[in-house]
């Protein structure tokens, strides 16, 4: 069985990085300390589990926005990379003769002196 075969262009690239910057943002705002007793167990449970789950939803959205400023630096590098090489194949200037016939007397070898 065989792997699809993985597209990657810039274009796509930045696609992803916007949507997980805006999956960052909606990422739970800060959940405020609840007000209780220090009697209140329960009210103590949940302050601990909101800053809890206040300090999770901080490295969550620092992991989204750091993968979104990854891809679209992946982007660039990429679209860069295209450029290079595209600059490098266009100065690079033809050193062979074409094979193409140029009598008929030798058979299609192209004049290139090759035997039938």
């Amino acid at each position: 069985m065989t792997s699809p075969v993985l597209q990657v262009t810039p274009a796509g690239l930045r696609e992803l990085a916007q949507r997980c910057h805006a999956l960052a943002v909606q990422v739970s705002p800060t959940l405020s300390p609840v007000t209780a007793s220090e009697w209140q167990a329960s009210g103590a449970a949940v302050s601990t589990v909101n800053a809890s789950g206040t300090k999770a939803a901080a490295a969550i959205r620092g992991r989204m926005t750091a993968s979104a400023s990854k891809l679209t630096t992946a982007a660039r590098e990429y679209e860069a990379m295209d450029h290079d090489g595209a600059a490098a194949l266009a100065a690079v200037r033809p050193s062979f003769t074409p094979l193409v016939a140029r009598s008929s007397t030798d058979g299609g070898a192209g004049g290139l002196g090759i035997p039938r």
